[in-house]
């Protein structure tokens, strides 16, 4: 009998349970990070059919229990392929001089506390800070500021710190900053 104890060299050690489950936890994240691709770009990666019409299909759903089985049924699919074309591929999206392949970048501490000081004084009401967006994002409307600003400060509220409005006026600021 062969025993893992043995100290054949040629006999292969067999993986174990938690390296297998590593190895497929890493193999669906690879695959989460796929599905955010458009389709474009994830027709250039060559995949497999099956896992192509699952990564395209994954942007379709919106509701959180089916998109973790999608997760998990797009994890399944990444175990029968091999990773390693898939990772130089994308290397070479990310590498690429058109930039296919632009990851979000996070936002330097300096910048989020300028947009913290600006949505404060948003919230608070302040004129001159209303005029300021409204003169240099033109696309935006008075009433549909102050809407958002309402709408944000119901939300602070009912301690809802991450609502839409909360968001939306965020990301005005940060059009204006950049």
């Amino acid at each position: 009998m062969n025993l893992p104890t043995d100290n054949n060299p040629d006999t292969p050690l067999p993986l174990s349970k938690t390296k297998k489950k590593k190895m497929a936890e890493k193999r669906q994240k690879l695959g989460e990070d796929l599905s955010r691709l458009s389709a474009t770009q994830l027709k250039r990666l060559n995949l497999d059919s099956d896992l192509f019409k699952a990564l395209v299909e994954a942007k379709s759903i919106t509701a959180n229990v089916a998109a973790r089985r999608h997760r998990q049924y797009i994890g399944t699919l990444m175990r029968l392929v091999d990773p390693e074309p898939i990772l130089a591929a994308l290397e070479r999206l990310k590498s690429s001089p058109i930039g296919i392949y632009s990851p979000k970048s996070p936002i330097d501490p300096q910048t989020d506390n300028n947009i913290q000081v600006f949505l404060d004084r948003l919230l608070a009401w302040d004129d001159n800070t209303i005029e300021t967006i409204l003169s240099t994002v033109p696309d935006i409307g008075r009433q549909h500021l102050r809407q958002l600003i309402r709408n944000a400060n119901k939300d602070i509220s009912r301690q809802k710190k991450n609502s839409k409005s909360f968001q939306a006026l965020k990301q005005i600021i940060a059009r204006i900053l950049n």
